[in-house]
């Protein structure tokens, strides 16, 4: 419900930003105010997320996880976005998401939340530590992968017509063996 409620007022909250930034300013200026934030986001965007595609890359090459990569892209996924939705509020949002330390603080609220949510939360060094990458396995356990299993063999089901006879089949040439 306070996630309906915050889309429905954020609009509102942005036509009141750009009524009292124009009526300081005036129009032309609040228009080029919003084209120019969106330019700088799109710019900014670039800019960062390959930056961060290449930290992530020399993790991976290191075979550590790049979590905290895979977040700061996120996080500049979505500085983009509401630099490039017209409005002050998402403007200073997305401004505020492309600063490192603003990054930093919010995966670290975000860790804690995850960490402390039960076993499902990422927990770093955790049993899965390592199991995601080439070569990788979980630490302090044997290779045992409990389960049920059933050993299928090729000849359980058979071509009526396999083996030299070029006769093609009435009905269905599926037959159960030793039928």
């Amino acid at each position: 419900m306070r996630f309906l409620l915050f889309f429905l007022l954020l609009p509102l909250a942005e036509i009141a930003g750009f009524a009292w930034v124009g009526s300081a300013i005036g129009v032309l200026p609040t228009v080029l105010l919003v084209v120019l934030s969106a330019l700088v986001g799109i710019g900014l965007l670039k800019r960062h997320g390959i930056d961060t595609l290449r930290r992530a890359q020399d993790r991976l090459d290191r075979g550590e996880p790049p979590v905290q990569e895979a977040f700061d892209g996120l996080c500049l996924a979505l500085a983009g976005l509401l630099l490039v939705i017209p409005g002050f509020l998402s403007d200073i949002a997305g401004l505020l998401l492309f600063l490192p330390p603003v990054r930093s603080w919010l995966f670290g609220r975000m860790n804690m939340v995850v960490v402390t949510t039960g076993p499902a939360g990422v927990r770093p060094g955790g049993p899965l530590d390592g199991a995601g990458r080439p070569g990788g396995r979980a630490h302090g356990g044997p290779d045992v992968i409990e389960g049920d299993w059933v050993e299928v063999r090729e000849e359980r089901y058979r071509l009526e017509g396999e083996g030299g006879d070029d006769t093609p089949p009435t009905e269905s040439r599926w037959r159960p063996p030793g039928r």
